[in-house]
């Protein structure tokens, strides 16, 4: 009899757990391209994600950098979620600068790093806090750095760097890994963190054309109307389309099938270990299933 009720209990369990929401902490340089801003709202709008977090991430390297890079993805990642009335969920300030050079602690302290810290212990027994990563690196390595005993608890997914199938090679020359060389070094350092990466050569599969956005976005809500104004005011705005490359991580995250996952090496500099790399993605069925997601969550609000 106790080891029948122990068995209805664990198979409760198991079933609660799998209906559970996966807990996921978002790290963003909104203001730089169009392409987190679509990340961001297919993420908060997904009935299967507990969006704990929404860091702002600086792009202070790049040419076409504002004065205030993080200020500006910081307003954006405010101005999203009170569009979607999500005002509950945090949007610390992360790092303004990249990763220190050198020093006994290069790390950046910000709200983000402390933020993603606090979550990842938080983390309940045998889960991970997923952080997706859509821009510099400096928030995660910096959490990394100032508390490493957060690698068993988080599983990271990041864009960034190009991996070249057939030779093997890997190149850090995207502009991700160039907004913080530091800090992509950082994590790719960690050989036991669970870390999933989509090479940018693979993600330029996320073609999205203008007439089909403009077809289905304007009109229909607040927040539509405003991933129709950032792909408008960008500066190549009139380009027939977008490649929407961050949309690729939460993707893949709400539906592993969008996506061709293998394990490689990684780059020798950094160790040489195993790493889980996306090798193909459907581009296609993601900007298929974006657009219908949007029309689900529009036509409820």
């Amino acid at each position: 009899m106790l080891k029948s009720i122990a068995l209805l209990l664990l198979a409760l369990a198991t079933f609660v757990s799998a209906g559970s929401p996966q807990r996921i902490l978002i790290d963003a340089d909104t203001a730089n391209e169009v392409d987190d801003a679509f990340a961001i709202v297919r993420a908060v709008i997904e009935p299967s994600f507990d969006v704990v977090g929404l860091n702002s991430t600086q792009w202070q390297v790049s040419h076409y950098a504002t004065p205030q890079t993080l200020m500006d993805s910081q307003r954006l990642n405010e101005t999203i979620l009170g569009h979607l009335n999500r005002g509950d969920i945090p949007t610390p300030y992360g790092a303004y600068r990249r990763l220190h050079d050198w020093g006994r602690d290069i790390a950046q302290h910000s709200a983000a790093a402390y933020h993603i810290i606090e979550e990842a212990h938080k983390t309940p027994e045998g889960e991970k806090l997923i952080v997706a990563v859509l821009g510099a690196n400096t928030n995660i390595a910096s959490a990394l750095l100032i508390d490493p005993t957060i690698v068993p608890k988080i599983s990271v997914h990041l864009l960034g760097t190009a991996y070249d199938f057939d030779r093997q090679v890997w190149t850090k020359r995207d502009f991700n890994c160039m907004m913080d060389l530091q800090a992509i070094e950082v994590v790719l350092n960690q050989v036991d963190l669970d870390l999933h990466v989509i090479p940018v050569n693979v993600a330029a599969a996320m073609k999205f054309p203008m007439d089909e956005m403009q077809a289905k976005l304007p009109g229909t809500h607040p927040v539509a109307d405003l991933l129709h104004k950032i792909w408008m005011d960008h500066y190549d705005a009139v380009q027939g389309h977008r490649t929407i490359w961050d949309l690729a991580v939460t993707a893949v995250l709400i539906d592993p099938s969008f996506g061709e996952r293998i394990t490689v090496a990684r780059p020798p500099e950094n160790g040489g270990t195993s790493i889980s790399v996306y090798r193909s993605l459907d581009g296609e069925g993601i900007r298929a299933e974006f657009y219908a997601a949007m029309e689900k969550y529009l036509g409820a609000n």
